[in-house]
């Protein structure tokens, strides 16, 4: 046999090799194919800091994420979003845009519903809960600080 022959043989084996060795590492490590999981979409008017990526929580525990945030006809945000098959929604269930901590990342919090239909694939979330505009809030405690100062220097 030629020593090309022989390469090539070689480097089709190392090749399988490889396939094999990635698709057993992706199978252990819990990552699923896309039938696995659906998408559903929720509009919201405010999503400062609210990106691609991040979680999608029941509960407070993680069960999806982000894949896409993109602006509507009315300059709102249309978040959608993958979770798995197994999850199920109620038609009214609800999602907000939540903070984790003062200064942490975002992700969107679902609220299930209660009726007896449920959420399918590219279904949309009616009742959502905005993005807390952070500077908003702490203005509004400066000045309500300042208010109480001017009542105190006041007699």
């Amino acid at each position: 046999m030629k020593a090309e022959t022989k390469e090539m043989i070689a480097g089709a084996l190392t090749f399988f090799a490889a396939v094999v060795v990635f698709y057993w590492i992706g199978a252990s490590s819990g990552v699923h194919g896309v039938s696995d999981t659906y998408q559903l979409c929720a509009r919201f008017n405010q999503t400062e800091g609210l990106i691609v990526g991040n979680e999608v929580r029941l509960a407070g525990i993680k069960v999806g994420k982000i894949d896409s945030l993109k602006l509507d006809d009315y300059y709102g945000v249309i978040a959608t979003f993958s979770l798995p098959k197994k999850i199920l929604l109620p038609e009214d269930s609800g999602a907000a845009v939540q903070s984790s901590g003062l200064i942490g990342s975002k992700y969107i919090e679902l609220q299930p519903g209660g009726s007896e239909e449920m959420l399918e694939d590219g279904g949309f979330i009616e009742f959502t809960q905005d993005s807390p505009n952070l500077m908003n809030l702490l203005d509004k405690v400066i000045s309500m600080a300042k208010s109480d100062r001017q009542k105190q220097k006041t007699p």
